[in-house]
C-alpha cells in the first residue's frame, strides 16, 4: 500500500515469514508537552535496544522535536495522496528512528472514512522491516485508529498530583467515550518504587471503581537522571513492548 510496489524483497519474505508489526498507542494531552517529549526518548530506546522503530507523530511536532526533527518537508497527506514514496516522507533521525508527522494527514484520512487497518498494515508491509509502530496523538485521533478490544493505551504521566489528574482525564475519555478498558501506566519521576506503586494503586483504584477500567503498572523512571534513569528507561520499553503493544500483522 504505501511501499507503490517498490517492495522487491516481498515474494522473499512470503517463503520466509515475518513477525508482526508491535503498535504501541500513546494518547497525549495537549498540556503536556513533556509526555511528547518522552514518547520520544521509547522510540529511541527501543531502537536502540534492536527494534527498529517508526513513529507517527500527530502530538504537533512535539515527539519529532524531541527526536531532533525540527521541520520536516512533508507528512502523511503526501503520503497517502500518492504523490509522494515513503522515503520522501519520513524523516530518520542520526540513531536511525524514523518519524512521519501526521497532524493533517490523519484528519484526512479519518474524514474520508479510511479504514484504520488498511493503514496500519500499510506500515506493516513496508519493505524497511519495521517492527515497532509507535502511534503518538490526542486520545480522538487515536480512538480513531486503534480497537479498543485489543489496544493498550500508555499513558504517560508525573508522579504528583497533576499529572495523575490528567492521565486519569484521558482514561476517562478513552473508557466513557471509545470503550478502552485496558491501560498502562508509564511514570515519570517518582523518588522510588514505594512512590511509584502508590500513585499506581491510587489511579489504578480509581479507573477500576468509576470507569471499571484497569490499569497496569509499565515501570516508572526515577527524577534523578543519569545512568539509573537510563536503565530504568529500557526497563520500561522493554515491558512496553512486552505487555502494552498489539500486533498489526502483515498481509
Amino acid at each position: 500500500m504505501l511501499d507503490a510496489g517498490h517492495d522487491q524483497a516481498a515474494g522473499l519474505r512470503r517463503l520466509m515469514g515475518r513477525s508482526a508489526l508491535h503498535l504501541m498507542a500513546f494518547p497525549l494531552s495537549p498540556r503536556d508537552a513533556q509526555a511528547s517529549a518522552w514518547v520520544g526518548q521509547v522510540a529511541r530506546t527501543l531502537h536502540s535496544l534492536g527494534s527498529r522503530a517508526l513513529v507517527i507523530d500527530a502530538s504537533g511536532g512535539e515527539v519529532a522535536r524531541a527526536l531532533g526533527v525540527t521541520r520536516p518537508a512533508r507528512e502523511l497527506m503526501d503520503l497517502l495522496s500518492g504523490a509522494h514514496r515513503f522515503d520522501e516522507v519520513a524523516c530518520v533521525t542520526r540513531e536511525g528512528v524514523s518519524l512521519v508527522r501526521a497532524d493533517a494527514g490523519l484528519d484526512a484520512f479519518v474524514a474520508n472514512g479510511g479504514a484504520p487497518q488498511d493503514l496500519l498494515r500499510g506500515f506493516a508491509d513496508l519493505s524497511h522491516g519495521f517492527e515497532v509502530l509507535l502511534l503518538a496523538m490526542p486520545a480522538g485521533e487515536l480512538a480513531s485508529l486503534t480497537s479498543p478490544h485489543s489496544t493498550v493505551p500508555v499513558m504517560v504521566a508525573d508522579a504528583g498530583p497533576q499529572g495523575v489528574q490528567q492521565a486519569y482525564a484521558v482514561i476517562k475519555q478513552l473508557s466513557a467515550d471509545f470503550g478502552y478498558s485496558q491501560f498502562a501506566l508509564a511514570l515519570r519521576g517518582a523518588a522510588d518504587p514505594a512512590q511509584a506503586m502508590a500513585v499506581h494503586a491510587r489511579l489504578a483504584d480509581a479507573a477500576r471503581t468509576f470507569l471499571n477500567a484497569g490499569v497496569s503498572l509499565a515501570g516508572w523512571i526515577p527524577a534523578v537522571g543519569g545512568a539509573t534513569a537510563h536503565a530504568a528507561l529500557e526497563r520500561l520499553a522493554q515491558s512496553l513492548l512486552d505487555t502494552a503493544s498489539t500486533p498489526v500483522f502483515r498481509h
